[in-house]
């Protein structure tokens, strides 16, 4: 029996077209007289097999579907229907093989190739996705559908131009096609073309205005253009139509903690973790929460929820988890405890290496890597510890038997605010590089201040937590007594527009190859004055004064309300009161600097 016969034959499609109507009872009467007449018929046999689908009871539908293909094994409408039946027993890779199967005796074929597109953007294999929307397009570029399929794929494969244009195919067939604004919007933002992105959102909301994803996106867009009070009200608004929808609810929490609204936050997030308690994401959100507000118990816990969590590190690679020490005996064994995160957060989690290292040196070996660019301060600081440093860029990593990430030693280490390491300083300079620093500092006069206006440029909070280099300008260049010093490694070209504001920062920073170098050059200043960075970390770990300059949604180590750190004993917190409001706490610093420098 060949395809086209039965595919094109009458009582196929009719009863085809009755079961997608919902008219079951005549479709049932009509194909147990087409089996009466013809009982190995494959296109009767497929059409009850559908008919079995619709009504639950899959096993014989299956069956009825065995029959059709040893009759007719290349019989594309029971490989399809085959195709559903095992997406809907949750049999995802059977399901794709079965359409791929299909496609390749058929490829002219499309009625269902929808289907199988929706399916493999379920299995995220956003290439073969894109390949598969291609092909219908070509089938049919009359359609909306084919290109709305093709653009989302490109969407999550991060073909943005690509996706923009099959997106405006999709606009000029269909203006109103379903969730077309809403991804356009999402794709702008992706694109960080925010006003254009915000455009798409009001339409979408006018189009429907209980548009949950559309009041979601306007809210994370509000966000990136600086207006947090807009973004909480539509993040509300999201929550309101959709109050379970995590992404609704992430983005109203990042909202309130713009606003200075930790508490109402944390409420969200805990809501949140208690009808998703799997979900990473919400796990993540809490644990900041908690740790920001120095409950280190539980937020130590949440921390372990980083890997999947967080946007920062979702995907990382990292030593199997399986193999992760949680306690285990360890005589006889080497535990590696390797850095993680940033630099930053490297430099801040040290300090617990030498404690575990303790622990581990009673029965077994202790191993450290080190981030490349760290390794020498490390290996120096660890020394006295008989810890072994090696560098993460090594050719061959040393063997373990157990491992640990850095971040997760204060949670294997039990530690709170009331028994945190905070030494005065913990990391050991090189003594020659340090008395080179010394020597070329020497010829000055006054008060030595290092400054740093900038965290990493691609962190998605650096506008925020960044201080412009004109306000530096305005604030210190008429004070007198004060020799400031670049610490900014990719500073070169706003240290000479400060200087053509009126305010001379000497630049050394060409010198500063590594971390090491960076804290010889530290340890002869008298203060350093800095944005939340590695560079406050490093300034903290050498005991030298530092003043902290932080946003109003500051990162989690720096807690919040208070102007000292419980990590960094040398340190000075200086807080902006108004969202994006660096004057007055420039003003502050300057009187100060005054101060100490009368």
């Amino acid at each position: 029996m060949s395809t086209a016969m039965v595919v094109h034959d009458t009582p196929f499609l009719r009863i085809q077209q009755r079961l997608a109507r919902g008219d079951l009872i005549t479709a049932s009467q009509e194909i147990e007289h087409w089996l009466s007449l013809q009982p190995d018929d494959a296109g009767a046999l497929t059409t009850c097999a559908h008919l079995l689908r619709l009504r639950g009871r899959y096993p014989d539908a299956a069956a009825m579907l065995d029959r059709s293909l040893a009759v007719a094994p290349r019989f594309v409408p029971a490989l399809v229907e085959m195709a559903r039946l095992a997406r809907i027993q949750g049999q995802l890779k059977r399901a794709h093989e079965l359409w791929e199967q299909a496609w390749r005796i058929e490829p002219e074929a499309c009625d269902w190739m929808g289907e199988w597109v929706e399916l493999l953007q379920h299995l995220q294999n956003h290439s073969l996705t894109a390949q598969i929307a291609e092909a219908w397009c070509e089938l049919r570029p009359d359609l909306p559908a084919p290109w709305f399929q093709l653009a989302l794929a490109h969407q999550q494969n991060g073909s943005m131009p690509s996706a923009l244009d099959a997106y405006r195919r999709v606009l000029a067939l269909n203006a109103d096609y379903p969730m077309l604004r809403n991804n356009l919007a999402a794709l702008h933002y992706s694109m960080q073309d925010y006003q254009i992105a915000l455009r798409f959102c009001e339409d979408a909301i006018r189009a429907d205005a209980n548009n949950h994803l559309a009041w979601t996106n306007a809210a994370s867009i509000w966000l990136r253009l600086r207006e947090p009070g807009f973004a909480c009200i539509a993040a509300e608004r999201a929550c309101a139509l959709a109050p379970n929808y995590l992404t609704a609810l992430m983005t109203l929490i990042n909202a309130l903690k713009e606003l200075q609204r930790p508490d109402e936050a944390l409420d969200i997030a805990l809501r949140a973790s208690q009808f998703a308690p799997a979900d990473t994401t919400a796990q993540w959100a809490l644990a900041m929460l908690q740790l920001q507000r120095g409950d280190y118990r539980n937020g130590w816990a949440n921390h372990e929820a980083r890997w999947a969590g967080s946007p920062e590190l979702n995907g990382a690679k990292r030593p199997d988890p399986d193999r992760q020490w949680r306690g285990e005996d360890l005589t006889g064994r080497t535990l590696f405890v390797w850095g993680e995160q940033g630099f930053g957060d490297a430099l801040q989690f040290a300090r617990f290496v030498p404690e575990i290292a303790r622990r581990v040196q009673e029965r077994g070996k202790l191993i450290y890597c080190a981030f490349a660019p760290l390794f020498e301060l490390f290996e120096r600081s660890l020394s006295d510890h008989a810890v072994d440093v090696v560098p993460h860029d090594t050719a061959r990593l040393p063997d373990f038997d157990f491992h640990i990430p850095v971040g997760s030693l204060p949670l294997a280490l039990g530690v709170t605010l009331d028994n945190l390491p905070a030494p005065r300083s913990y990391v050991v300079t090189d003594a020659r590089r340090t008395a080179y620093w010394r020597e070329k500092l020497q010829g000055g006069s006054g008060l030595k201040v290092g400054l740093v206006w900038s965290g990493s440029r691609t962190h998605q909070r650096n506008p925020l937590r960044s201080v412009p280099p004109a306000l530096y300008a305005r604030a210190f260049g008429s004070l007198s007594g004060v020799e400031f010093y670049s610490l900014q490694v990719d500073g070169a070209d706003e240290v000479a527009a400060m200087a053509s504001d009126g305010l001379e920062v000497i630049d050394c920073t060409k010198e500063l190859k590594s971390f090491d170098e960076s804290a010889a050059l530290i340890c002869n200043l008298d203060l350093v004055i800095t944005v939340c960075t590695s560079v406050a970390h490093l300034s903290g770990a050498l005991g030298v004064p530092t003043w902290l300059l932080l946003d109003v949604n500051p990162h989690w180590v720096w807690m919040l309300g208070r102007d000292d750190s419980p990590w960094y004993p040398s340190m000075r917190i200086y807080r902006q009161q108004q969202y994006g409001d660096w004057l007055p706490v420039l003003e502050q610093v300057k009187a100060e600097l005054m101060a100490m420098s009368s």
